[in-house]
């Protein structure tokens, strides 16, 4: 889910979300706009509707900003570099509705969890196991070995109690799996339907959250055959169960990506959108910046073009608990990074560090720039100002609700989760396990 645990997906630099409205206008204006302007060529006239459509999605963009900005009660800083606001009491101005909060629980971070993880939360999501080639359940690793571990017994009974749901994630990111998976989707989905409904018995879970990440938009169609196919099972082996699906910020808005969103939707029960690992690796950027002035990928962008195609209910907007560190070869903005790119950082240790916090005002997120063993460096990550601005944005959409990847890594920062309760208690769902 993040990038401490797998590969980084690449980086969208192309506005695909201006695309989806350019093409249609481009086709209109170039037959009927060419009667109206006389004089302008068929190239001419497709930049005029292309800036059109960019205009429009800008104003959207803004609006979205201006409408979650007035839900939040600290002032904004407007000057470049000004120090992040903070508030260690109410985030917003009145509370937004309840809803859903979903939380990853990673395996090396189950010990790790407070009291506030449980109530503050709806559903929480074991993160996980490993799938194999044949759709079999990888039964060894660290991941297995929690979850077939003592404790983990303790953890469902502690969710149960708090009334949260406790989903098990099945993951992949091996292109050699995902091929398979794809390839045959018969054979290999039932036989993984077969492995998890059976996993969610045995230890009184709420149902399966699939995390499957591949790269390749060959795969798209059969993706989508593999997921009908194995949520088909499974709504026959095991139907109180939950299914829910994650996908990319830039899924909704491209045709080439491997996650065929609007065929995809209809077959699980919530889509937990990762508006994270948005940064560009080669520029100190933000790792889940809520607007983007140059129309690149962002909270706002990714969930105008989910809601298009996807019913809001269905929808999670997964925030992170995490950010990135840059090595720069300079202490000025936009300094060459150096190394192989950035370091994940957890939001505890960018809190124990203790460095003053600026404000970034094009991406509404706080970094910081400091100097160690000789290099430059910048942090930028979220914290609860910047997850409280996307808590009100996912409520004015109308979504099922907000996620974490991960909990347990804002450490002792109880206002992380509170920022994702946006001022409510959670909506704390049924129970669905037969035990629970």
């Amino acid at each position: 889910m993040s990038s401490s645990s797998r590969s980084r997906r690449s980086r969208a630099v192309v506005a695909a979300s201006a695309v989806a409205l350019v093409a249609i206008g481009v086709v209109i204006a170039a037959i009927a706009g060419a009667f109206r302007q006389p004089g302008l060529t068929p190239a001419q006239i497709a930049a005029r509707a292309a800036a059109r459509a960019r205009h429009r999605l800008l104003v959207a963009e803004s609006r979205a900003v201006e409408r979650a900005a007035s839900r939040v009660v600290v002032a904004l800083p407007t000057s470049a570099g000004a120090p992040a606001p903070s508030s260690n009491g109410a985030l917003f101005t009145a509370p937004l509705p309840a809803h859903a909060v979903y939380g990853f629980v990673p395996y090396w971070e189950v010990a790790n969890l407070t009291a506030a993880d449980f109530a503050r939360t709806s559903v929480l999501s074991y993160f996980g196991v490993e799938v194999g080639a044949t759709g079999a359940l990888v039964r060894s690793g660290y991941g297995w070995q929690d979850f077939t571990a003592p404790g983990f017994a303790s953890f469902v009974a502690e969710a149960h109690a708090a009334h949260d749901r406790v989903l098990f994630t099945v993951s992949t990111t091996d292109e050699r799996v995902i091929r398979h998976l794809t390839g045959a989707p018969g054979p290999t989905s039932a036989r993984l339907a077969d492995e998890l409904a059976s996993v969610v018995a045995a230890n009184h879970l709420d149902g399966i959250d699939i995390d499957i990440e591949g790269r390749s938009a060959a795969q798209r169609s059969g993706f989508v055959t593999f997921v009908r196919d194995l949520s088909s099972a499974l709504r026959r082996l095991v139907p109180y169960g939950e299914i829910v699906l994650d996908t990319y910020p830039q899924s909704a808005s491209s045709t080439r990506d491997f996650f065929d969103v609007a065929r995809l939707a209809p077959r699980v029960d919530a889509l937990f959108v990762m508006a994270y690992d948005m940064d560009d690796p080669t520029v100190p950027s933000a790792n889940s910046p809520l607007a983007s002035p140059t129309l690149g990928l962002s909270d706002v962008g990714s969930l105008l073009d989910y809601v298009k195609i996807v019913p809001p209910a269905k929808l999670v907007l997964g925030l992170p608990f995490y950010g990135f560190d840059f090595t720069t070869a300079a202490r000025r903005r936009g300094a060459r990074v150096l190394g192989g790119g950035p370091t994940a950082v957890t939001y505890a240790s960018v809190l124990a560090a203790g460095r003053p916090a600026r404000w970034d005002r094009a991406s509404y997120t706080p970094y910081t720039v400091y100097r160690d063993q000789g290099h430059w460096h910048e942090t930028w990550y979220d914290d609860p100002v910047s997850l409280a601005l996307k808590t009100a944005l996912a409520s004015d959409l109308h979504l099922a609700g907000v996620g974490a990847w991960a909990l347990g890594q804002e450490g002792p920062a109880t206002q992380m989760v509170a920022a994702l309760d946006g001022g409510s208690a959670p909506l704390k769902l049924p129970i669905t396990s037969p035990a629970g």
